[in-house]
């Protein structure tokens, strides 16, 4: 039997997604929806994990709401 992931409804959630130079985003990470300075330091931690990638953009609702740059 395969196992499904069943997001609620009443659950908000974030797409980090890990973007190359390329434009080609080689990792997503889900994460809860919670205040913007937790989401920031996720993204941070993403970008120490993943050299290869230049940036982290924030989606929610399908829009981008913030775009962190490796320092």
């Amino acid at each position: 039997m395969e196992e499904v992931l069943t997001v609620l409804a009443t659950e908000e959630y974030c797409t980090l997604l890990c973007v190359r130079a390329d434009g080609v985003a080689p990792v997503v990470d889900l994460a809860p929806w919670t205040d913007m300075a937790n989401l920031r330091r996720r993204a941070q931690r993403l970008l120490a994990e993943h050299a290869s990638c230049e940036a982290v953009e924030l989606w929610r609702d399908g829009a981008m709401i913030e775009r962190v740059v490796r320092a």
